[in-house]
């Protein structure tokens, strides 16, 4: 059995949880409506773009899916082209894997982000094993372990060998 390391991605690989905010308070009351926005904000952080918008349903939105997914993907660009990588996190991969660990990300974000976070490590983004984007994916999301399961699983490992590093109560 192998040793395995698993990372989430915002909040532990890159600082994007520190930038989201504020952009999705500009876009997100102009997307869905303000009293929408509001009802739903605190169920944002750690939740699939999918997930969010199967809850801005339940409060009464009718647009297109393609164009909500859209809008999030323009403005992850601007957020994932400000927020910066973890300061030591490329150590500390290199650490793990002279430690014999196989390495995975798993994350609610959608891949097209994790590519956008992946690009700006420059010595690291080839050494995960395994990557998940629980949206892109159609895997449970947070809190559900659905995710890491899979992810276990597929590098070989057991739930007592695999050590998790998260940085939010949802995916804890």
């Amino acid at each position: 059995m192998n040793k395995a390391f698993i990372f989430d991605m915002d909040g532990v690989i890159i600082d994007s949880e520190s930038v989201w905010p504020k952009y999705e308070k500009k876009f997100l009351p102009k997307l869905i409506g303000k009293n929408r926005y509001l009802k739903m904000k605190d169920q944002i952080l750690g939740t699939t773009v999918n997930k969010l918008y199967e809850i801005a349903g339940s409060y009464g939105l009718r647009m297109d899916k393609k164009r909500f997914v859209q809008c999030f993907d323009d403005y992850a660009k601007i957020v994932y082209k400000k927020a910066k990588i973890t300061k030591g996190i490329e150590t500390l991969i290199d650490k793990l894997i002279s430690l014999n660990f196989k390495l995975a990300l798993v994350s609610s974000s959608r891949q097209l982000w994790i590519d956008m976070t992946l690009a700006k490590m420059t010595k690291t983004a080839d050494k995960f094993q395994y990557i998940l984007s629980l949206n892109d994916e159609g895997v449970a999301t947070k809190p559900s372990p659905e995710g890491y399961e899979k992810t276990i699983k597929k590098l070989g490992s057991k739930p007592s060998l695999t050590i998790i590093l998260e940085d939010s109560q949802r995916g804890v």
